[in-house]
């Protein structure tokens, strides 16, 4: 091998790290990796975050395919770890409606989502502008700005899983696929630095 091509392949090697740093570096955005052992509709694929004109916040998440209807207990889950630990959720299936419901449960960074208690939160009933929408190939969850501490830390992620709703308790029995699988937990950042980021002109 000539030194031209040794000199290619350092090249590549470095890039791969780099690459991937500037995606994690970017807090508006989760690219998630595919998964082929699991069916297109529970494979999230990238999570994206913006701000509608009506200030709002809105996550979008994105999937291999979708599901217009079928297993009941399937759901698409945003979980938003800011001051508590919050779950938005909706059904996986579109027959199924976009009735959004939230959770919220003690902060604990780390511990997997079957492992945490989620009671029904004052959300649903006290704070308007809470909504979900299913979108071709995934769903939107909205949260309003004013509900935001921007004084506290915001962290958010995005799962498919299997749960019932029991009373008013939410029980996650099976996680079927993360954003941020296969990664290092990723430090929150303030709520303010986040919506800064999102303002700003992306590259």
């Amino acid at each position: 091998m000539n030194w031209i091509a040794m000199l290619f392949m350092q090249l590549l090697l470095m890039a791969g790290p780099v690459s991937a740093m500037q995606i994690e570096a970017d807090p508006r955005t989760i690219i998630s990796f595919m998964d082929k052992s699991l069916s297109p509709e529970l494979d999230i694929l990238r999570v994206t975050t913006d701000i509608t004109p009506d200030n709002h916040l809105v996550f979008q998440v994105k999937t291999k395919d979708e599901r217009i209807e079928g297993e009941g207990s399937d759901y698409l889950l945003l979980n938003i770890q800011h001051e508590k630990n919050y779950v938005l959720l909706i059904p996986l299936s579109k027959a199924k409606g976009d009735n959004i419901r939230v959770y919220e449960g003690a902060p604990q960074p780390g511990t997997e989502l079957t492992s945490i208690k989620f009671e029904e939160s004052s959300i649903n009933k006290l704070h308007e502008g809470f909504d979900a929408r299913h979108i071709s190939r995934g769903a939107e969850f909205i949260v309003p700005l004013e509900w935001i501490n921007f004084g506290a830390d915001f962290g958010f992620d995005a799962y498919t899983v299997r749960a019932e709703i029991v009373d008013n308790a939410l029980l996650i029995s099976k996680v079927y696929d993360q954003a941020r699988k296969g990664r290092a937990a990723v430090k929150q950042i303030s709520a303010i630095t986040l919506l800064n980021n999102i303002c700003s002109p992306k590259k």
